[in-house]
């Protein structure tokens, strides 16, 4: 009976440690799940972030311009000797220019005026295209003279809503039965 006794707690103890050494797999395994779960809880994150962020820009992009207004003070400015044969943006059309960067410790910032895009992110994992969008009205056409062409850059300059008018061709073409100033010029806000 005493060597019985004297082996109960090498039982107990061996019980014990096996035990312990299968909690310790479990906490292991547990540890493992929450890693998995906390990456995908962070990329989750990231791309609420990331579209967030490419919500707020569409809407700035939509509300960016008042494109008949925008219209309305060309033609408001256009004296009657100049004639316009094309108005694009510049550029032609939104483009890719790279993608978002917002970082994790930032992601919270961009929908409270951070500023994403300056973060070192990881955008390999976001995937999200910013767009540019058009930053000038391209102007091309034909003034009768030279001062009929001042007079549009003048008052497209006086109007306030352009922070550069930029004369980027000028000059004398055959037109019709006399001669024109050929012109293109950009409108930048």
């Amino acid at each position: 009976m005493l060597a019985g006794s004297a082996l109960l707690p090498v039982l107990v103890e061996s019980r014990q440690q096996a035990h312990f050494e299968r909690l310790k797999l479990r906490a292991g395994d547990t540890e493992t799940k929450l890693s998995v779960v906390r990456g995908q809880v962070a990329t989750t994150a990231q791309a609420v972030a990331d579209l967030d962020t490419e919500l707020a820009r569409a809407n700035a992009l939509r509300t960016k311009r008042s494109w008949a207004a925008l219209l309305r003070l060309v033609g408001a400015c256009l004296p009657e000797e100049v004639w316009l044969t094309s108005i694009a943006t510049d550029p032609p059309q939104p483009r890719a220019s790279g993608r978002i960067q917002v970082s994790r410790d930032r992601a919270g910032e961009a929908g409270k005026g951070g500023a994403p895009g300056n973060g070192p992110g990881n955008a390999a994992d976001s995937g999200v295209v910013v767009l540019e969008a058009p930053t000038k009205l391209r102007l091309e056409g034909f003034a009768l003279d030279h001062k009929a062409l001042y007079d549009l850059i003048s008052g497209l300059k006086g109007s306030g809503s352009f922070s550069e008018v930029k004369l980027l061709i000028a000059g004398m073409e055959p037109v019709l039965q006399g001669r024109a100033v050929r012109f293109v010029l950009t409108c930048a806000w």
